[in-house]
């Protein structure tokens, strides 16, 4: 094996190498390249605010426009909330309707069934018919 001869290699000291070292700033650019990336990055930032102006003058039309919306779901909401109450009402309406026709039917197919019996009933029997219908309340 061969050892490097280290006597012909230059010398850095440790000063120069911690500063070849320490990160710098700014990147040394080429100066070949410099302007024409200079001139297509303006452009860029140009176009990039344009947008941005139009995006912030489109942003607050939006925003009027999402509020717009905003309002008219929370009116539907408030709406089909009082049409539900509405509903179950007349839901309950509706059962005691039914309730009550029910009831209805029953007192009328009762005194059906009592005119029956006066009807068939014959002359004497018709006092004790009608007494009978007047205790239980249908006549």
């Amino acid at each position: 094996m061969s050892e490097t001869d280290h006597r012909n290699e230059p010398h850095v000291s440790p000063g120069e190498l911690r500063a070849a070292l320490i990160p710098r700033g700014e990147v040394r650019r080429n100066p070949v390249l410099v302007n024409e990336h200079e001139e297509m990055a303006e452009e860029e930032i140009r176009q990039l605010r344009e947008a941005l102006e139009t995006a912030h003058a489109d942003g607050s039309e939006l925003r009027v426009e999402l509020d717009a919306i905003r309002r008219s779901i929370d009116a539907s909401r408030a709406d089909q909330i009082e049409l539900r109450a509405a509903l179950d009402a007349a839901r309950g309406d509706a059962a005691e309707l039914r309730a009550e026709l029910a009831t209805t039917k029953a007192e009328s197919r009762e005194r059906r069934n009592a005119l029956e019996k006066l009807a068939n009933a014959g002359l004497f029997k018709r006092r004790r018919v009608i007494s009978d219908l007047t205790g239980r309340g249908i006549l």
